[in-house]
């Protein structure tokens, strides 16, 4: 047995303490990893059904379609309550909601925003341009401002390169 008290204390109880240390930093470690990957594996689940998804598709060339046509009529589509402007409208939110969902997880934290900026960056900047009259005259129509705002905020962090 050694003599001194004190490199007996350190041979014994303090290289428990200090292994004790190190696996509780390796567990935080592995948790903040694995919880990072399950964010992203959940991102990239969530967005492949927009290149999978045919109505999802369908829906992002509609917008397109009306965001080049100068004969469309957004706020008519917006506001109109006839039979015929009510599936372009539906069209149209196929894609938003989709994307104010993606917008919602990103927010919260389901969805690895690094992951969505490097797959969608310019096309989620682009959906919420091209919609943006679309979302207005809803917004105004409805007199509700928090319509599609998630999209909204993602958009401008993804402009900004948050």
């Amino acid at each position: 047995m050694d003599t001194n008290p004190i490199l007996y204390f350190l041979n014994t109880q303090a290289s428990t303490s200090i292994a004790g240390f190190v696996i509780i930093v390796v567990s935080i470690i592995a948790i903040y990893f694995q919880r990072k990957t399950t964010k992203q594996k959940a991102a990239l689940d969530f967005l492949d059904k927009l290149a999978t998804e045919q109505h999802l598709i369908d829906s992002a060339k509609f917008l397109k379609e009306c965001h080049i046509d100068p004969e469309t009529s957004v706020e008519l589509i917006a506001t109109s309550k006839k039979q015929e402007h009510r599936s372009s409208q539906l069209k149209l939110n196929i894609i938003l909601n989709y994307f104010e969902s993606l917008s919602i997880g990103v927010r919260i934290g389901i969805y690895d925003k690094k992951t969505v900026c490097l797959s969608r960056n310019q096309q989620i900047i682009r959906t919420f341009e091209q919609a943006q009259p679309y979302i207005q005259y809803i917004r105004k129509d409805l007199s509700n401002d928090k319509i599609f705002e998630n999209l909204e905020w993602l958009a401008n962090k993804l402009k900004i390169g948050v």
